[in-house]
């Protein structure tokens, strides 16, 4: 393995350019990203709404009603939908992204946690947590097309950068799948053995990097807990890097049990242009920033009980949900400071990068 950290608070689409390198971001097929729009969907887990923002702007540009305990986020090759998770509906929900109404509720297997969408393929692939089964949405009909058996129940999927697979992280079963979303063939499955961890809880979030063509290079994963996140070789599925905050990066002030559900780190970053890499951390209130691809430690910035985290395309911002304060913070990367913090709703988690079509018309007036 390249590098170890050792760990203080838990020890008992093709593009050309990496653009689009993190799992946050939708991929697109046709051409660079800059000067799209861009918004930002912040879920509220504990809530029935959507908070819409723009980047550009710092603004609050919409508002979601009417989905129940919404999960995962993602957004419609066009521009046209928005999809979002339902858990008190047990649906995926079809959102018009110029009016914010929900056009169409797609049922499911079963209740379902995130989701993640490949523009390249048109698809969407939906984690179900009450089945062991992802289940794979056609975009141009918005109907179920496959049902992907799984070793358990699917807390998360995530699309590679690159469009061309999806992969589906289990809590219980501690196991990764990957599936071509051109095929949606199972291209690899494995897991994340107790022997090399005695703590996990499973998989949590995880992104991806890149190699300079575009094709993904490596899987960083939330481990169960572990504080930080480990790095897998993509190819050949083997641990490379287990990387956590240094010695001296926290104290015992810092230290939180609230809300951390066996998983100290919920959240995994890396920034479009690949030079660096940003975890949050439940267990410290903070979030940890380390340059890439040496995993040099850079700094961390206080949250507040942070959860998920992305990040706009030109690599400056960081926006994260903090679950415990209902809000949507905005990170300046280079400044290392919250610079903006919105109210949202009920313990808001997952938050989602939307790169729009250049000809999106944008919300209406």
């Amino acid at each position: 393995m390249k590098k170890l950290i050792n760990c203080g608070i838990i020890a008992a689409s093709v593009i050309a350019m990496p653009l689009s390198a993190q799992t946050y971001i939708s991929n697109f097929v046709d051409g660079p990203i800059t000067d799209r729009p861009i918004r930002i969907l912040q879920t509220n887990s504990a809530g029935d709404d959507v908070y819409v923002f723009d980047p550009s702007t710092m603004e609050q540009v919409g508002y979601i009603e009417d989905l129940p305990h919404n999960h995962g986020a993602t957004v419609h090759a066009d521009g046209t939908h928005y999809y979002f998770t339902n858990e008190h509906e047990n649906t995926v929900d079809v959102v018009n992204t110029r009016t914010f109404e929900v056009e169409k509720r797609i049922p499911l297997a079963n209740g379902p946690h995130n989701l993640s969408a490949s523009m390249s393929a048109r698809k969407v692939y939906v984690a179900i947590i009450a089945e062991p089964l992802i289940q794979v949405i056609d975009m141009d009909t918005n109907e179920i097309i496959a049902n992907i058996e799984t070793g358990g129940g699917v807390h998360n999927t995530f699309v590679t950068p690159d469009g061309l697979y999806a992969v589906g992280g289990m809590i219980g079963a501690s196991e990764i799948i990957a599936i071509d979303t051109r095929t949606d063939e199972v291209k690899f499955e494995m897991s994340i053995p107790y022997s090399q961890n005695p703590f996990t809880g499973g998989v949590r979030p995880l992104t991806f990097t890149v190699n300079e063509d575009g094709s993904t290079r490596s899987m960083l994963v939330n481990v169960g807990g572990w504080h930080g996140f480990w790095e897998f070789d993509w190819e050949t599925q083997e641990l490379m890097n287990k990387i956590s905050p240094p010695e001296g990066s926290w104290d015992r002030m810092d230290q939180t049990a609230d809300g951390i559900q066996s998983a100290p780190s919920h959240g995994v970053v890396v920034l479009p242009d690949q030079s660096q890499v940003w975890h949050s951390s439940r267990a410290t209130s903070h979030i940890y920033g380390y340059s890439f691809p040496d995993y040099e430690y850079l700094g961390r910035v206080y949250i507040g009980n942070p959860a998920w985290i992305t990040t706009t395309p030109d690599s400056k911002y960081l926006w994260v949900g903090v679950s415990g304060h209902n809000e949507t913070a905005v990170v300046d990367i280079e400044k290392q400071e919250v610079i903006k913090r919105f109210p949202v709703g009920q313990a808001p988690k997952r938050i989602f990068t939307a790169i729009m079509p250049a000809d999106w018309e944008g919300e209406a007036p």
